[in-house]
């Protein structure tokens, strides 16, 4: 089954994360996205605009960038004990929640944002019981930063880190500074650039706000992407059910990384009305925290037959919902 074999710590599970991508990504080298750089932010602008009008080479970084995520998500995961066992599932379940629609299948600014998002989770977690985390705190807040660069709304993540700090550090007032010193960084050589430039206006009106104001129109969703958003609702409410009934059990660190991991979830949340629609690919910004808590809940579950079930039928309406707009 499925499921069981990605619950393992062996080797070969995590060969499943690629072939996945694959049979799911092929879909869109039937139809490949021409991508949209206006108004999107300096670092996006600046790695796509060479390839946004060479389809099928946008799609397949895309996927290569998926699938390294996918694998980067895993050793994150399992490095830093954030689920009470070693498994294949975190990364298979970020690429599937990131191709769940046609609109997800292409180089879009949240494939960029989410990858450094990950970095900074990395040292985050990696500063626990540490005895001074100058270096991780300084990262954490740079990373996010950077992630700003290519998609601004992840602007939201900028508290998530004193959140994280009040988890799984000590009050060091230090720490907080440095780590705001590290979200300022990027934005002073960016602003000196543009400032050098006399496009200070451009930045902050065009780049930064206008696609938070003026919001492009919602494409319309098909029937069948309905039915795939109705199980991904029950996955989501299952999970939440098994990740509060949970945390009172385990390691100290994984606790307090499924608290951290509420957190992400709730301001990811709260990112999506910062969206400049409410197009599907925006949805990207929730699925890291989402994979790890639907990761816990496939892991505890003690009705294996019906996990693996319920997975089975959601991989079916997502196949259904690709064929169903692409072709």
């Amino acid at each position: 089954m499925i499921i069981r074999f990605l619950k393992s710590n062996n080797a070969t599970a995590f060969f499943i994360i690629p072939i996945l991508a694959v049979v799911i990504w092929v879909f869109a080298f039937f139809n490949p996205h021409i991508l949209e750089v206006k108004h999107s932010m300096p670092l996006y602008d600046l790695l796509v605009s060479p390839v946004a009008n060479i389809p099928w080479l946008s799609t397949f970084i895309a996927l290569l960038l998926l699938v390294a995520e996918g694998f980067l998500l895993n050793y994150i995961v399992n490095e830093n004990e954030v689920l009470v066992k070693k498994t294949a599932l975190p990364g298979m379940f970020y690429v599937v929640f990131m191709s769940m629609s046609s609109d997800m299948l292409q180089l879009h600014p949240l494939v960029f944002s989410n990858l450094f998002l990950m970095f900074a989770l990395n040292k985050i977690l990696n500063s626990y019981r540490k005895d001074i985390a100058f270096s991780q705190v300084f990262d954490a807040g740079l990373l996010i930063s950077i992630a700003t660069l290519f998609y601004f709304p992840f602007a939201v993540f900028f508290p998530v880190i004193g959140v994280a700090l009040v988890i799984f550090r000590p009050f060091i007032w230090r720490e907080w500074v440095i780590s705001f010193i590290g979200v300022l960084v990027p934005y002073i050589f960016v602003f000196a650039f543009y400032f050098w430039r006399d496009a200070l206006d451009y930045l902050l009106y065009d780049k930064m706000f206008f696609p938070i104001v003026f919001k492009n129109e919602t494409p319309p969703l098909s029937e069948t992407f309905y039915i795939l958003a109705s199980l991904l609702g029950v996955i989501i409410l299952l999970s939440f059910g098994k990740l509060f009934n949970g945390l009172s059990g385990g390691a100290q660190k994984t606790k307090k990384a499924l608290v951290l991991m509420i957190w992400l979830f709730s301001f990811s949340g709260l990112s999506l009305l910062l969206a400049p629609s409410l197009s599907l690919k925006y949805f990207g910004i929730v699925m890291i925290p989402l994979s790890i808590i639907c990761s816990n809940y496939f892991i505890r579950a003690r009705k294996e037959l019906w996990a693996e079930l319920l997975f089975i039928i959601f991989m079916i309406a997502l196949f259904t919902e690709l064929i169903a707009t692409i072709f």
